[in-house]
């Protein structure tokens, strides 16, 4: 009788010390990395706040309170009307003011009318916090929460968003929350993105997605929300404003063709090839090839049945690929992104690679803004061009 020995252990070898010495290290430089970055935040973002330059507390989020003065006077048209807005934000802060122009339609006014019921600090807060509530609601759909939604909270970009005043972490809780339950709840999904009515530029690649998808009860679903969103909005505000609304495109066009502050805070194609001193016409023309190959990418993910962290993951960077207009505050929703990403299996990650362009992308939101601010270079595009090849490779191995 034969004895046949053993077959040799398939077992990874455990790591040498050496390895988990390293490992030690690359965490404590990390934190070291992050703390450092904090700092940084926190010094530039305090000055929104007031506490360096004398800027009023949430300087951004005077247009929704100047608004909401107007509309419960009795006249919202006149958010519209730049003279009138423009005396709306004067009477609220006491110093100067950032004016702002209003270019949202009325929707949004269902949730910003009744602000100015308190006065102007508990206003401020009582917008932030809810913001913070649905994103926390719509981050647990990934089903990770508590951390996912501390790491949803203390993201730079949820941060900046919060500290400003601004609107993008409701976006992000419509946009990142209807995709977390699209596989579930199809129809609630389409009921939650049919809220992006009042922001429609970031829904500009959705659309294509679900019919490559051919998620007819998601479309139908989001089609009736906006729809009944629309119609409650001139129910409730009349339809005034929308006519008001229809006739200021044209301003809104001239902010993001012109409006030279702003392109280094925007996170867009056009507004990178303008910062660059693209004219015009050129900056247009850049946009409308990576809107192309943005949405031509998310067709094909979408058509051929990626998991739904590839896919949601894809959309989310491709959106900002294919909108002319997007700012620093509208980019709270890639943390639904990064923490897609992070989860996703082992065996289909490029580990080193992969963990590196999410820590960049964690730290982007602040390091690419004063890039941006005192280079007039803009590597938006360029980071998020890496991430969604990224995500296609990924797809690709996933098979």
């Amino acid at each position: 009788m034969s004895i046949q020995a053993d077959p040799p252990s398939q077992e990874s070898p455990p790591p040498s010390r050496l390895s988990r010495w390293l490992a030690i290290a690359a965490r404590l430089l990390w934190l070291e990395l992050v703390g450092a970055y904090a700092l940084l935040s926190l010094y530039v973002f305090m000055r929104r706040l007031g506490g360096l330059d004398g800027d009023n507390p949430g300087a951004d989020f005077v247009i929704y309170y100047a608004a909401s003065l107007l509309t419960l006077a009795g006249d919202p048209s006149a958010i519209f009307s730049w003279p009138e807005l423009q005396q709306a934000q004067t009477s609220v802060i006491s110093g100067p003011v950032h004016y702002l122009p209003w270019l949202y339609p009325p929707p949004l006014l269902l949730i910003a009318a009744p602000l100015a019921v308190l006065p102007y600090m508990p206003a401020f807060f009582v917008w932030v916090l809810g913001q913070l509530a649905l994103l926390a609601v719509a981050v647990r759909g990934i089903g990770r929460a508590p951390m996912a939604i501390l790491a949803a909270f203390i993201f730079p970009a949820t941060v900046t968003n919060m500290l400003a005043g601004q609107n993008g972490a409701l976006s992000a809780a419509i946009l990142g929350g209807g995709l977390a339950i699209l596989q579930r709840h199809p129809i609630a999904a389409g009921l939650v993105f049919g809220l992006l009515v009042y922001k429609p530029h970031l829904a500009i690649v959705l659309p294509f997605a679900l019919l490559a998808m051919g998620a007819w009860r998601t479309i139908a679903a989001a089609l009736a929300s906006a729809a009944g969103i629309s119609v409650l909005s001139m129910v409730v505000f009349g339809t005034k404003p929308w006519a008001a609304f229809l006739a200021t495109i044209g301003a809104g066009t001239k902010v993001l063709e012109y409006g030279s502050a702003h392109w280094s805070k925007m996170a867009t194609v056009f507004a990178a090839l303008r910062l660059a001193g693209a004219e015009v016409s050129v900056a247009y023309a850049g946009q409308a090839i990576f809107t192309f190959l943005a949405i031509a990418a998310v067709v094909f993910l979408w058509r051929r049945g990626a998991s739904l962290p590839l896919r949601a993951s894809a959309l989310i960077f491709a959106t900002f690929l294919a909108t002319p207009y997007a700012f620093f505050y509208d980019l709270v929703v890639l943390i639904f992104a990064i923490l897609w990403l992070g989860r996703t299996p082992a065996d289909i990650t490029v580990a080193a690679g992969g963990r590196a362009l999410l820590a960049l992308l964690w730290l982007a939101p602040v390091a690419l803004w004063l890039l941006a601010r005192y280079s007039q270079i803009a590597l938006w595009p360029l980071l998020l061009a890496v991430c969604l090849l990224w995500v296609l490779l990924k797809a690709r191995q996933e098979r």
